[in-house]
C-alpha cells in the first residue's frame, strides 16, 4: 500500500481549494486562481489538467490579455453536466422533488400526493423518481448524491430521531438508498435547508449569521452562525416550534400548535364547521374580513412576532429569513408581522419573506449533496454568482 505523504496531503488540499474557486465564480482564469489563492501558476496548471481530464471543468473562450499584453488566458468553469443531484422535501401532505446539475441549476421539479401513505409507499415513489432521473439525464458521471429533507429531527448519525407527521418506522433512508445507488445520501431537518439555501444562494461569503423559520405543518428553524450551520448537540437546535405560549385557556403549549399553518386552518374550520378548508380560502375569507379567520390571523401575528423577536435576541443574528406558503398568499401578512416586530424590538431586525419556500428547501438540499459530492464539506461553496 502506497504511504501518503505530506505532500500528497498538500497536494489534495490545493486540489481542494483550486475546484472551489472555480465553482465559487461563473468564470475564472489559471492566473486569477493562482492570484488568489497564493499557489504557484504551475501547481494551479497540474491540478486543472486533472479536474480537465476527469471533465470536472470546461473551457469557455478567452479572458482579456493583462495589461503588458501578451497571449490571452482561457475562461474556465465548473463543468455543470459532469452529473447530477436529486433533493426530496418529505413533508405531510405532498413529496417535492428536484433534479440539479452539478452547479445547482434546476433540470426539473415536480410534486406529488404522499397523503395516508406509509413510509414504505412513499419509499417507492422516491426509488421511482430517482429510476426515472437516471433513465434520463444525460451526463458525464450521472447521479452524484441524493439529499432527503425531513420535517423533524435528524442526528449526527443520519437517525430520524423525532418525526411528529410521519411515521418512519425502522426504514433506514440513509442505508438503503446509498446501497442501491452508491451515491452519498444524506439527511437533514427542512428547515436547516432553508438556512442553507439562503447562506449559498441568496447571499455572498462574507461574514453572516441568520435564521430562517419555516411555518408549515409545523414550525422550525435554521441557524447559520459564522458561515456555519448550528444543529446542537442532537441535532435539535432550532426547534422553536416546541417553544412553550399559552393557549386560549391560559396553560402552556408547544406555540406550533396553535400558531402553524395547519393549527390556524384547523381552528377556523372547528368554529366555522367547515370542512376541506385550505390556506387559499382562509385568505379570501381573511381578506373578506371574516371575523373568525381575523382573529385566528391576529393571534397568529402576534405569537409570530415574538417567536421572531426572541429568535433575533438568542442569536443575535443579522438578519430572519421567514418561509411561510400562507405568506407567500398574503404578503399583507408579512407586512403586519414585519411592523410588529418593530414595534417590539428597540434595535432594527431584517426581516426578509422567502418567495416559493419549497423550491428554497430544495435547493439547500442541493447545496448540501453538492459538498459529498464534491467531497467539499466544510468548503463553503457559492450559488449565488456575481462576475458578469
Amino acid at each position: 500500500m502506497k504511504t501518503i505523504t505530506n505532500k500528497d496531503l498538500m497536494r489534495r488540499a490545493n486540489s481542494k481549494l483550486v475546484l472551489q474557486e472555480i465553482f465559487n465564480n461563473d468564470y475564472t482564469t489559471r492566473a486569477e486562481i493562482s492570484r488568489h489563492l497564493g499557489l504557484n501558476k504551475s501547481t494551479v496548471s497540474s491540478i486543472y489538467d486533472e479536474l480537465k481530464e476527469e471533465q470536472l471543468v470546461e473551457e469557455v473562450g478567452e479572458g482579456a490579455a493583462s495589461h503588458v499584453g501578451g497571449r490571452k488566458p482561457t475562461n474556465i468553469r465548473i463543468y455543470a453536466s459532469y452529473g447530477f443531484t436529486i433533493n426530496f422535501d418529505i413533508s405531510y401532505h405532498n413529496l417535492h422533488f428536484m433534479a440539479n446539475y452539478l452547479d445547482g441549476s434546476v433540470i426539473a421539479q415536480a410534486e406529488t400526493t404522499i397523503y395516508q401513505k406509509n413510509i414504505h409507499e412513499i419509499l417507492a415513489i422516491i426509488e421511482h423518481q430517482i429510476n426515472q432521473y437516471v433513465d434520463t439525464v444525460v451526463s458525464v458521471k450521472g447521479l452524484l448524491g441524493i439529499c432527503l429533507s425531513i420535517h423533524g429531527i435528524v442526528n449526527e448519525q443520519q437517525e430520524i430521531t423525532y418525526s411528529p407527521f410521519i411515521d418512519f418506522e425502522d426504514v433506514n433512508l440513509n442505508e438503503r438508498l446509498s446501497a442501491k445507488y452508491h451515491v452519498p445520501v444524506v439527511l437533514e431537518n427542512e428547515s436547516n435547508l432553508a438556512a442553507v439555501y439562503v447562506r449559498d444562494f441568496m447571499m455572498k461569503f462574507d461574514s453572516k449569521n441568520l435564521v430562517a423559520i419555516g411555518i408549515h405543518k409545523g414550525i422550525g428553524s435554521g441557524v447559520i452562525i459564522n458561515n456555519r450551520l448550528f444543529r446542537g448537540f442532537r441535532g435539535q437546535a432550532g426547534e422553536v416550534g416546541r417553544t412553550l405560549t399559552k393557549n386560549a385557556q391560559g396553560q402552556l403549549t408547544p406555540i406550533e400548535q396553535i400558531c402553524s399553518e395547519d393549527a390556524i386552518i384547523n381552528r377556523i374550520s372547528d368554529e366555522l364547521g367547515l370542512t376541506g378548508l385550505n390556506r387559499y380560502k382562509v385568505v379570501e375569507m381573511y381578506r373578506e374580513h371574516n371575523h373568525n379567520v381575523v382573529a385566528a390571523i391576529d393571534k397568529f401575528i402576534q405569537e409570530i412576532s415574538s417567536l421572531i423577536y426572541n429568535s433575533s435576541m438568542y442569536f443575535d443574528t443579522g438578519a430572519i429569513y421567514l418561509g411561510s406558503p400562507l405568506m407567500e398568499a398574503a404578503p399583507e401578512i408579512f407586512d403586519q408581522v414585519l411592523i410588529k416586530v418593530q414595534q417590539l424590538s428597540h434595535s432594527e431586525i431584517k426581516l426578509v419573506r422567502l418567495t416559493d419556500s419549497d423550491k428554497a428547501t430544495l435547493l439547500g438540499a442541493c447545496s448540501v449533496i453538492t459538498h459529498y459530492a464534491l467531497d467539499l464539506v466544510g468548503y463553503p461553496l457559492n450559488f449565488f454568482k456575481t462576475k458578469d
